[in-house]
């Protein structure tokens, strides 16, 4: 196995609870978002320039729309929403039928068609609390995941025909076939061993190895999707890893988001780089993700 050390951090403040990044290919740039703070952020990796953008409730997730590079979809508490960079405002589009007094987004993607998958979970993590949903260029969003407690992911092999992803408290990355409305689940799984943390939000690169954030293991983990193995470790000074995305103009860097969610006081004294953004430089470089393809 080989271990390195994140220490390039990203100039920004503090995240309490950091999650989501993504690479905007229509503006060059890298989102992610602070779901405690009810904002997210964009950072422009050439300039280093950073820009707050603030009113997102509990916002958890955040997808690049194709050819409309003003705007973004926003998973907030109340729903889907379409996110205005202009005015930094918010109109929610869809609240899934659901009530979100005690509910709120969780991870999500847009898969290889141009479609977005995003998760709901309980604001304490209730087992089978949550679902995730798929919504599709026309609009309608359909539910392709029932009862699951804290849903991270999905990613999609090279070629598409794979799709990763967990429950994470589980500790198993599971992969599936999708046909249509179905997924059927796949051989290939990966099991995070206990003590070593637990799988959070994840990228894919192209030679099949899967870049893991592991919530409370102090690392971004490496595993080969075809045997399961654990290939590469990047250590990091904070133990609440919650999620990594590969971006740069040639998907060969990864953005690593942390988090200070449910530490002690003692723990950030010891830990005080908990909630920082860090940018690693690789040896290889991520599956490229779509925007979404709206149509509405």
């Amino acid at each position: 196995m080989h271990s390195s050390i994140a220490n390039n951090i990203v100039n920004s403040p503090l995240t309490l609870h950091g999650e989501g990044p993504i690479w905007h290919h229509g503006r060059q740039t890298v989102f992610w978002v602070d779901i405690l703070s009810d904002s997210f952020f964009e950072y422009h990796l050439e300039s280093k320039e950073l820009i707050q953008y603030p009113n997102a409730k509990l916002v958890s997730a955040i997808f690049e729309i194709k050819d409309d590079p003003d705007q973004l979809i926003a998973i907030v508490q109340g729903g889907i929403a379409i996110y205005n960079l202009k005015n930094k405002s918010y109109t929610i589009i869809s609240n899934l039928g659901i009530s979100w007094d005690h509910h709120r987004g969780n991870d999500g993607a847009v898969d290889p068609d141009g479609n977005i998958w995003f998760s709901t979970t309980h604001m304490d993590h209730v087992d089978g609390e949550g679902d995730l949903y798929r919504l599709n260029a026309a609009g309608s969003i359909d539910l392709m995941l029932n009862r699951v407690s804290i849903s991270n992911g999905p990613c999609w092999t090279m070629d598409g025909r794979l799709m990763f992803h967990t429950d994470s408290g589980t500790r198993i990355i599971k992969s599936y076939i999708q046909d249509d409305l179905n997924l059927q689940e796949a051989a290939n799984r990966i099991v995070i061993e206990a003590g070593f943390g637990y799988p959070d939000g994840m990228a894919l690169d192209t030679n099949d190895v899967l870049w893991v954030a592991i919530w409370g293991g102090f690392a971004v983990a490496g595993f080969d999707t075809r045997d399961g193995r654990l290939k590469y470790q990047i250590d990091l000074p904070a133990p609440h890893v919650s999620s990594c995305a590969f971006v740069g103009a040639k998907l060969d860097q990864l953005i690593i988001t942390t988090s200070r969610k449910d530490l002690s006081k003692e723990d950030l004294e010891k830990y005080p780089q908990s909630g920082e953004v860090f940018l690693v430089n690789m040896d290889t470089s991520g599956v490229p993700v779509n925007a979404f393809n709206k149509k509405f």
